[in-house]
């Protein structure tokens, strides 16, 4: 027993020895990395608790005329400004790391599928992403839209049923459902078609969507046999 005892305190030792010839061995390694960790802790300190939120509130600023502009449906004038003031194009291109600057994406995406830029509108919006259950089922509807206006139905059906499934929502949701449906009937699937109008009547039957909606079940019912 003592002599196990002995021995575990050699080895202790031993270990401890090892440990203090490594620290010498590699003092100067040691000290470069621990200075490097210092440094990228507090580079990260000053971006996240400085930077970027001196940048926000730039981009905040410098898309409030646009914001504004946007809500007058002057959809040119939001997205690429004037002399004045800068346009959401500028401020999501330059500003791309904050939240303001995020959003400014969904504000060009939006204003290039009303401008019928379609193309441009898909790179904002794919570009953008967010959790609000709103905001985030109307960015992948907005993607639908475009879409399906370039003739890609496939990718549009997508998009309007990941709307639809994003979040439920009693005044957008049976919107996305029922494009889902309509999309589906443009591609011939008058199957999916009246499973998605019929989950407008069933599970949304006070909305807008609703009120015509038998008639969209009846056509695609009848397609479908």
């Amino acid at each position: 027993m003592a002599e196990h005892k002995d021995n575990l305190v050699e080895n202790a030792q031993k270990q401890l020895l090892n440990i203090e010839a490594f620290t010498e061995k590699n003092q100067k390694a040691l000290m470069i990395g621990g200075g490097a960790i210092v440094l990228i802790i507090g580079g990260l300190l000053y971006l996240f608790m400085q930077y970027l939120p001196e940048q926000n509130l730039k981009a905040q600023k410098a898309m409030y005329m646009a914001e504004f502009a946007f809500a007058k449906d002057s959809f040119d004038l939001a997205l690429n400004g004037n002399a004045a003031y800068k346009g959401f194009a500028n401020v999501a291109d330059n500003y791309s790391m904050t939240k303001a600057g995020k959003l400014a994406q969904y504000y060009a995406g939006i204003s290039c599928l009303n401008l019928k830029k379609f193309d441009d509108a898909i790179k904002y919006l794919d570009k953008f992403s967010t959790d609000d259950p709103i905001i985030g089922a109307l960015r992948l509807n907005a993607l639908g839209d475009a879409y399906a206006e370039k003739g890609q139905m496939d990718q549009a059906v997508k998009q309007y049923q990941n709307a639809a499934s994003f979040s439920d929502n009693e005044k957008y949701t049976p919107l996305y459902l029922f494009k889902t449906g309509a999309a589906y009937e443009y591609l011939k699937d008058y199957t999916q078609a009246e499973k998605y109008y019929t989950q407008v009547r069933d599970l949304y039957p006070n909305s807008d969507e609703s009120r015509d909606i038998e008639k969209y079940i009846a056509r695609a019912g009848a397609a479908a046999k």
